[in-house]
């Protein structure tokens, strides 16, 4: 049995104004920070997509993200600064995007939407 691999790139707010997604339902990877010594961290990112409502800008470029569910065992902070190529699109909760960070499946590296 062979394995199919979504190869969809992911569909994000890039070049929409910072100012027009206050408000907006988003889903994004958010970042935390992982051991790689017992006296270092490095940042990374999660594989797949988690919901969140953009709160506020942040700078000219950015925005604040509050992610939408009780965050005590999740690696992050319920708030979270992105650009908003970062952003994948929702209609609502149910996602636009069908890149593998939001179909399930996991986007496996760092960098990216």
């Amino acid at each position: 049995m062979q394995s199919t691999v979504c190869l969809e790139k992911p569909i994000t707010h890039a070049g929409t104004a910072p100012a027009d997604l206050v408000g907006e339902s988003v889903l994004v990877r958010p970042y935390y920070h992982v051991p790689t010594s017992r006296s270092s961290l490095e940042s990374t990112r999660s594989p797949f997509t988690f919901e969140g409502r953009v709160v506020e800008t942040f700078g000219e470029e950015m925005v604040i993200v509050q992610f939408t569910w009780a965050a005590d065992s999740a690696p992050w902070n319920m708030r979270g600064a992105f650009f908003p190529r970062e952003l994948h699109k929702t209609a609502g909760w149910f996602p636009i995007c069908k890149c593998p960070a939001c179909a399930g499946d996991g986007i496996h590296e760092h960098r990216g939407a």
